[in-house]
Formats: structure tokens, sequence, C-alpha cells
């Protein structure tokens, strides 16, 4: 029988050996070095943003569709709540390009509609509307706890046959003449046909010795929890605002407050502790400072509610703001999936599924070229290169006010 090693038990290690056994393709074994959803998973914000674009809206609707497919099956809950999404304008050009979400949302019959002022204020309590242009509600967004979808995912994972692992670090991989034959585990020598890098930060460490440079590094991300009055209630739609960089959602009757913010700090994956597997970064107020007065303009009384906790934690990101997805270059059998930009919530069905795609060799369901794992060359060898675009991409995905250009993320040098 088909061996494959899945490396990595966040959210996408998860749902990758879900879909693999899902379809039988072989005996699936994940590896976790500590326990599953340990890493950058614990601490995402495990929001899941959909949008009416080629990239994202099929992927997504996958996603929730999957999830409560796997909910009644297994009797766990992912915490899925679909609360909707405010998109803020502070300006018209924004609020103008809002309407490329809210014409093909319309269209297909979702009630998805442009908001003045007033109304985005009247649908969130804290919302101070006078100094909007106007927002666009986003009706089928919302949030997960990212721990439960870990735990859906490796439950249904584990129902189909699929070996979990946790406690077992995997120390390097196995290649002979360009074809992986296995992982080194536990000090053993373990012998698979087929084997998928799902490591996140750490996955340059396992194939960087096999001649293979990921475009991809660590940065500082954070958010911050607010103890706010009055109390938010669960239904409270979540919110972003482009011009201003910000996100942020209910978090038992607070506020979770993030930044995709300008001029990422880069981080280098070996000088993190070891181990790091729910461990975080320092506060850094300086650098969430300007984000945080910006969100307080749109929420007042941002500013004087106490913080509950200051949460940095880094990512993995790469220079146009796209995971890796697909065969590694030069290595038959190894497949990477990682690099996830802070998105490895709303994008796991989507990977997943098109990793069981390239194994089973059947069309992929969800377009893969944006996913395409060479895509950089040998780009990822600049190193100074590969840091100034790593530190710029954290806030691409919100300083265009493109929609189309939000959605995608691509970028040339």
């Amino acid at each position: 029988m088909r061996r494959i090693a899945v490396i990595g038990g966040g959210v996408t290690g998860c749902s990758v050996a879900f879909h693999l056994a899902e379809r039988g393709l072989g005996e699936v074994h994940l590896f976790e070095r500590d326990q599953l959803g340990s890493g950058t998973t614990w601490h995402s914000a495990g929001n899941i943003t959909w949008k009416p674009v080629d990239d994202n809206d099929s992927g997504v609707l996958y996603l929730l569709d999957l999830i409560a497919r796997l909910e009644a099956e297994t009797d766990l809950t992912s915490g899925w709540r679909r609360t909707g999404r405010l998109f803020l304008a502070r300006d018209t050009q924004v609020l103008k390009s809002f309407e490329a979400f809210h014409r093909p949302a319309v269209e297909r019959g979702f009630d998805a509609p442009m908001l003045s002022a007033r109304e985005a204020g009247e649908r969130h309590p804290l919302l101070d509307g006078s100094v909007l242009q106007g927002a666009w509600f986003n009706p089928l967004s919302g949030r997960v706890n990212p721990a439960d979808l870990v735990a859906l995912f490796a439950r249904a994972a584990r129902a189909r046959g699929a070996l979990v692992h946790e406690q077992a670090p995997v120390s390097g991989l196995k290649v002979e003449n360009a074809k992986v034959s296995g992982v080194l585990s536990g000090g053993e020598s373990l012998d698979f046909d087929d084997v998928v890098v799902c490591a996140g930060l750490w996955s340059q460490t396992l194939v960087e010795d096999h001649g293979i440079t990921l475009a991809q590094g660590g940065c500082e991300h954070f958010y911050i929890i607010l103890d706010v009055a009055p109390r938010l209630g669960p239904a409270t739609p979540s919110f972003i605002s482009p011009a201003d960089l910000i996100y942020g959602r209910e978090e038992v009757g607070g506020v979770l407050l993030g930044c995709f913010d300008e001029d990422a700090l880069t981080l280098e994956t070996a000088d993190l502790p070891d181990p790091f597997s729910f461990s975080l970064l320092n506060e850094n107020w300086d650098k969430f400072a300007p984000y945080f007065e910006g969100a307080a303009e749109l929420f007042p009384a941002f500013a004087t509610a106490p913080v509950r906790s200051f949460v940095n934690g880094p990512e993995a990101f790469t220079p146009d703001g796209n995971p890796f997805v697909g065969p590694a270059p030069g290595i038959g059998g190894l497949w990477l999936c990682t690099g996830m930009n802070s998105h490895g919530v709303t994008i796991s069905g989507t990977s997943g599924h098109l990793i069981a795609d390239f194994l089973e060799d059947v069309a992929p369901k969800f377009p893969p070229d944006i996913y395409e794992p060479g895509r950089f060359a040998g780009q990822a060898d600049d190193k100074a290169w590969l840091k100034r675009r790593l530190s710029a991409a954290p806030s691409a995905f919100y300083r265009s006010t493109n929609p189309r250009a939000q959605s995608t993320r691509t970028g040339k040098a």
C-alpha cells in the first residue's frame, strides 16, 4: 500500500491528512512534533473571510460546506459562527472599490448591501459612522475556533484510517535519486512513498538540505484583545478597514483587534526558542500604536478600553501573499503546503483538497497556478530581496483599494 507522510499538525496538515484519507490514497501518517494545533495555528484569529472573486469564492464556500458536514459526522464543533463582516471605507475611492464585491454578491442572490455611514454605524454598537463614507456588508464571513477546527479535521481523518503521531518531530527527509523515500523521526528511518511538508515557519529547515530554498519567512504579527463597554454580543459583525490596515471581531464580549502592518518585522526561524510550540514573541506597542490610534477613531470606545492581552505570534509569509501548494521542484514524491500568510484557516479546505488532487493525479478542483511552489525560482536565494518583500507582504493585502488586487495579492519585484 502507498504510504504517505504529512509533516505538521496545524490546521493545514490536519486538513491535508483528512483529504488524503478521505480519498483512500494510501496509509496516511500525520507527524506533529508537539501537540496538534501548536506552532502558529493556536494563536490564529480564526477569521474566515469570503469574497466573490475567483481565487477565494469557491474555496471558502467549499470549506463552509465541509465544516458543516464534518460537524454533523463527528459531533464536534469548530466554533463556526457566521457574523458577516463590515468592509469600512473612509474615502469615496475605497467605497467605490467595494462595488466589485457588492455587484457579484447581489447578482448571486446574497444579502450583501452597500451601506451609508449611518447604516454602517447601526450594524455595530461601537462604530462611529460619522467618520466613514460608507461600507459594504459581507454576509458570509465569520470565525471559527482554530483549535476546534484542528480537532474536527483530525477526528475525521482518524475515522478514515489516518494515523496521527503527536510528540513525533521529524528531523529530516530521506531522498534517493531525486525521489523522496521517507522521513527521519524519533531516531528511526521510516519509509514513505510521498511526503507532504506542512510545517509552516519550520518547512524550510526540512527541505534546505535537498537543494530547495523556499521564498517564505517569518514576520511578527499581532493583535490585542480589549475589554469594551458595552459588551458585544457573539453575532456582532466583524470588520476590516483597508485604509487603516486593521481588522477586528467580537471575542468573549470584548474585541479582538489586529493589523497587517507596513514594514513588518521579519525574523529568522532559527532564532526562535526551541521548543516554540505554544510560545509568543514580546509585546510591541511601538509598532502597534499607530494602528490602534486609527481604530480608536472608528471605534472611540477602544481608546479607554482595558487591554486584556497582547498576542504577538510569528507567521510565515511569502513575497506575493500566496502560499506554496503543490509538487516540490526537483524531488519526486515531495509536496509542499506551506507559507499561508496568516490565512491558513481560510484556505485550509482549498489547500487540503489541492494536495489530494495532486497525489491522486486528477484535475484540481481549485486553480493551482497562483500557489505553484517554484514560481520564484532562484529569487529566494537573494536574502536581501526576500527580506524586503516579506516585510511588505502583510500590508499588501490591505494596502490596495482595488478588491481584485486585494484578493490575488500578486506582485513582481
